[in-house]
């Protein structure tokens, strides 16, 4: 290898090193959170209860809150309980959910995260897994 391409390589690889270098130095910061959600059982009665448990954490600075939602079918999701908005939370929620109807009962937990205690259209930060509960 000549001294020309030797000088070259060395410049290219410095440049590669500045340039990874430069990128993870203005890469955003995420804010790290969680959500776990249980609910049961599988399989209930007509008048039946399923007891759903929903726990969340993040650390960032919004007011972030934990929702238990249902939905039958294909309809809209709706909140069944929420924990009170909290900065750097999410808290935890207990709902017990009467079976109303046969067929399919979806549970879901939702952590949703707002900019004020009261803020009115909070955004979903994450969505746990769906639970369906039989009703017979």
């Amino acid at each position: 290898m000549t001294c020309h391409q030797h000088r070259a390589l060395r410049t290219a690889l410095i440049g590669a090193v500045a340039a990874g270098s430069l990128a993870l130095a203005t890469a955003p910061a995420s804010a790290k959170s969680s959500l776990t959600f249980t609910a049961g059982p599988r399989a209930v009665r007509l008048g039946g209860v399923v007891h759903a448990t929903g726990k969340a954490s993040d650390d960032n600075a919004s007011f972030n809150k934990v929702c238990v939602q249902q939905r039958r079918g294909s309809a809209a999701w709706h909140n069944v309980v929420c924990s009170k908005p909290a900065r750097h939370t999410g808290g935890t929620v207990n709902a017990t959910v009467r079976a109303r109807q046969r067929g399919h009962l979806q549970l879901r937990a939702v952590l949703f995260e707002g900019r004020s205690p009261n803020d009115l259209h909070p955004r979903a930060r994450s969505v746990s897994r769906t639970f369906t509960v039989t009703v017979r």
